[in-house]
C-alpha cells in the first residue's frame, strides 16, 4: 500500500514555493503539460491496498526517477538534491521542510515497476502527445544508436567462436553477461546493447522504441517501430530487405528506406520520396541529446531488462521536454486577446 498524496501544501511551505521557484522554471512549465497522477492508477495493482506500511505513492517515485534522469544524477545524488532544492521538492509534491525518500529505495521501485510499467509510463506521455495535436503521422524515421555495458573492456576474456566469420566474442566472465559485441561500422565495434527508436518526423517525438543485445540486425526491428499509421518511414540502409518493403506495402505506407547500391530487385521498394529521406538526420540529434545531456552513452546497470527501463525512461524524459517547447511554441502561435475599451 502507498499513502494518498496531500495536494495541500502548507501556508508557509505553498508562499516559499511561490516566491523562489519562477513560473519560467521547466519543471514548473511541465506541471501545466503533464499531470503525472496516471503513474498511480498504472501502479496501483503492485500495491497491497490493506496490509503493510504505506509507502510514497508511485508518481511522486516516478517523479524523482525523471529528475534523476532529467539531470543526469545518481540515486544518490537525486536524494541529496531533493534535500535542499526547492524546485525539486515542489516537484514531487513534498513540503519545503520534509525530507525525500532514502535513495535506497529507487532501485526497488524501478525493480518492481520493470519493464511493462515504464513502456506503459512511455505510451501514455506519447498519446498525451497525440491528444494535442503534435504528432502529425507525415512521417516516421527510424535508426538505432549504441550504448556501452556498464563493463571494464581491457578485463574481457576473449573467447572465439570457431563458426563465426566475424570471429566476435563472448566472454564468460563479463559482469553484463546480456551485453553482445555490436557493429557500428566494418571496422568498429562496441560491447553493449542498441536502443531502435521510431520517431515523429514533424513533431520529434519518440513514438515507440526497443532495446536489444548488440549483435541483433537493426533491419528486423523495424515493424516494431511503427505506431499508428504514418503516411511514411524512412531509414538507412541497414533497413533495405525485402520483408520491411513487403511489409510496408501490406501496410499502405510509402516506403523512403535508403537503398543499398547492391539492390538487384529495385522494382520492390516502390517510389521513394528524396525529401523525406534528406530528413533522416534529424533522429541523430535525438541520439546526441539521450547521450550527451541524459547519460544514454553507456549503460546505467546491468542486463538486458534494467538497460531496457534505462532507455523507456531517458526516452520519457526527451519526450517531456519536446512536449514543454511544443506547447510553448504552440501557445505562442495563438492570437492575442483584443481588449476593448469601455
Amino acid at each position: 500500500m502507498y499513502k494518498e498524496p496531500n495536494h495541500q501544501c502548507s501556508f508557509f511551505g505553498s508562499m516559499i514555493y511561490e516566491r523562489i521557484i519562477p513560473k519560467t522554471h521547466f519543471l514548473k512549465q511541465l506541471s501545466e503539460v503533464v499531470d503525472f497522477s496516471f503513474v498511480n492508477d498504472l501502479c496501483k495493482d503492485l500495491y497491497c491496498a490493506d496490509n503493510g506500511r504505506a509507502g510514497w505513492e508511485p508518481a511522486l517515485m516516478f517523479k524523482i526517477v525523471f529528475l534523476q534522469f532529467l539531470y543526469d544524477i545518481s540515486d544518490r545524488e537525486v536524494e541529496e538534491a531533493l534535500t535542499f532544492n526547492l524546485a525539486f521538492k515542489w516537484f514531487i509534491g513534498i513540503e519545503a521542510d520534509e525530507l525525500p525518500p532514502d535513495y535506497s529505495c529507487l532501485s526497488k521501485f524501478r525493480s518492481r515497476l520493470g519493464t511493462e510499467r515504464f513502456q506503459g509510463i512511455f505510451n501514455q506521455i506519447v498519446g498525451i502527445a497525440q491528444a494535442k495535436g503534435f504528432i502529425s503521422q507525415r512521417l516516421t524515421i527510424i535508426d538505432s544508436t549504441h550504448i556501452q555495458a556498464k563493463v571494464d573492456l581491457f578485463r574481457l576474456v576473449k573467447e572465439y567462436k570457431t563458426d563465426d566469420k566475424d570471429k566476435d566474442y563472448i566472454d564468460k566472465n563479463s559482469t553484463d553477461p546480456d551485453a553482445r559485441i555490436g557493429h557500428k561500422s566494418k571496422k568498429k565495434t562496441f560491447y553493449g546493447y542498441k536502443m531502435h527508436i521510431g520517431e515523429d518526423a514533424d513533431s520529434e517525438v519518440i513514438t515507440a522504441l526497443e532495446v536489444s543485445p548488440g549483435n541483433e540486425p537493426d533491419g528486423e526491428k523495424l515493424p516494431g517501430l511503427i505506431r499508428g499509421h504514418p503516411q511514411e518511414v524512412t531509414a538507412d540502409k541497414a533497413y533495405d530487405n525485402d520483408d520491411n518493403h513487403h511489409y510496408l506495402n501490406e501496410e499502405e505506407i510509402r516506403s523512403s528506406i535508403i537503398i543499398k547500391k547492391n539492390r538487384t530487385n529495385p522494382d520492390i521498394i516502390g517510389l521513394a520520396n528524396p525529401n523525406s529521406q534528406r530528413e533522416r538526420p534529424k533522429i541523430e540529434h535525438k541520439f546526441g541529446e539521450l547521450k550527451n545531456r541524459h547519460g544514454l552513452g553507456q549503460a546505467r546497470y546491468w542486463g538486458l531488462v534494467k538497460a531496457t527501463i534505462q532507455c523507456l525512461i531517458s526516452c520519457i524524459v526527451v519526450n517531456c521536454k519536446r512536449l514543454v517547447k511544443l506547447a510553448i511554441e504552440k501557445m505562442k502561435s495563438l492570437p492575442k486577446p483584443v481588449f476593448q475599451a469601455a
